[in-house]
């Protein structure tokens, strides 16, 4: 490998940053919102609190199918074929956005059965539908945005994440308020304003894509072919992505089980902890990219380089906030609430907290390695068996039936971390320990076991 090609933390950085960006910055756009309707009225933000998350559910179909056209494109553009490259964004586009409209009328005639099944208070349930009737529309937007930005940063354009994800925060904000308080549209504002500010930033990265990707494709009866290697990719990462959330939800039921002041302290490091996760995925994704570009190029040593200077900067991109976490952490919290016994049991979770990323940083340098090599089956099957085999009875005995509160629930996700790793070596060593040669052929359909 010549010097220039030589994996450094430098260009792995170069790739990531902007994805950390647009990462954080698509949280402020959820924090915007809440301050904003927190500011209108508790009913609001209750409203708000219950929605929001049923359209992120929704958002799995296209986030799953964005990875799969990332992979692909990354793969493709390390062969220097851009024909095929065109092929991939056009089918993954043509799906993503049929899977847009067709989980966004389903979301527009669900949306009130849907909360009342959540238990939502009778009041909240009118104003909680018109909201997701609202970002139903906003499905086949995201569909184009996340699809372009996945191809996009498959040849390394990670910027137009950072720019895309800019633009939305730029529009939402001013929107919101207007909308909001000037309008007196409320919770249906805030969802108009996603909206709009969804739409100017799938135009944003449609108009950019038209002069970065290529715009030539293979015939159609090829492109079927290209929509089957996509859906082998994607459908794991749906699977994934939908179960994770699935815990999510159970994890805070067990905090709420604990006890309101658990359950308000549980939300707060757990908002702690995404922020961190966000600089650990970023640093991931930017590794899947450039190790898929290698194994196009049938350069498995080169992609197993990538990996392990990926892992070098994975490690200080927890390392550093979780430090100034530590050395922050009660003041911070402090501003969040003034609930004493929240401050107390927020901080003291707060260092088993951060020691349970520990694990992931190996893992997730583990599964970026897989996921560029197509091998997504193998990543859900890690994660699913770690979750049940270990999170989710650990955190049930440990922090409710054993009364070690929200300890208990990190411990759990300590135990979860090294299962996740130890599943994933085991992958990782099978596909790629000391094998040079084994990275799919540049036009090969990935390995799917």
């Amino acid at each position: 490998m010549n010097e220039r090609a030589r994996p450094t933390v430098r260009r792995a950085w170069a790739l990531t940053y902007p994805l950390l960006i647009a990462g954080l910055t698509q949280i402020v756009v959820n924090v915007v919102d809440t301050a904003m309707l927190a500011r209108l009225s508790t009913d609001a933000l209750s409203a708000f609190a219950l929605a929001a998350p049923v359209y992120l559910v929704a958002l799995i179909v296209v986030r799953g199918w964005a990875t799969a056209v990332q992979v692909q494109v990354a793969q493709r553009h390390g062969a220097g074929r851009p024909d095929e490259v065109a092929a991939t964004v056009r089918a993954g586009l043509a799906v993503s956005v049929g899977a847009g409209v067709a989980v966004g009328v389903l979301l527009y005639a669900t949306a009130a059965p849907v909360l009342a099944l959540l238990g939502a208070p009778d009041g909240l349930i009118a104003p909680g539908a018109a909201y997701l009737r609202v970002m139903a529309f906003a499905m086949p937007f995201a569909a184009v945005s996340f699809t372009l930005q996945g191809a996009c940063a498959g040849i390394g354009a990670t910027r137009v994440s950072m720019y895309t994800a800019l633009l939305v925060n730029v529009v939402n904000l001013p929107l919101g308020l207007l909308l909001i308080f000037r309008a007196g549209l409320g919770v249906t504002g805030a969802a108009l304003a996603t909206l709009a500010a969804t739409a100017a930033g799938s135009c944003y990265v449609a108009v950019y894509s038209r002069t970065h990707l290529p715009q030539y494709g293979k015939t159609a009866d090829q492109a079927v072919g290209v929509t089957g290697r996509l859906w082998r990719i994607g459908w794991p990462e749906m699977s994934t992505s939908g179960i994770g959330y699935l815990n999510e939800a159970l994890l805070a039921g067990f905090a709420a089980r604990m006890g309101t002041h658990d359950l308000a302290a549980y939300r707060i490091v757990d908002n702690l902890i995404l922020v961190i996760f966000t600089f650990l995925g970023s640093a991931a994704a930017a590794v899947m990219i450039l190790a898929g570009q290698e194994l196009g190029r049938g350069n498995a040593e080169g992609a197993t380089a990538w990996h392990r200077t990926g892992l070098r900067l994975m490690l200080i991109m927890v390392a550093v906030p979780s430090a100034l976490a530590l050395a922050l952490g009660r003041p911070l919290i402090s501003l969040v609430t003034d609930d004493p016994q929240v401050i107390d049991r927020a901080w003291t979770a707060t260092p088993l907290a951060l020691l349970s990323l520990a694990p992931f940083v190996v893992a997730m340098s583990h599964a970026a390695l897989l996921r560029a090599a197509g091998d997504t089956r193998a990543v859900m099957f890690a994660s699913v068996t770690s979750d049940y085999l270990l999170l989710i009875p650990l955190g049930w005995l440990l922090g409710v039936h054993a009364g070690l509160g929200l300890p208990g629930i990190y411990l759990a996700w300590i135990a979860f971390g090294l299962l996740y790793v130890a599943l994933l070596q085991a992958r990782y060593r099978r596909r790629f320990a000391g094998t040079a040669d084994t990275s799919p052929a540049p036009a090969a359909a990935p390995a799917d076991g």
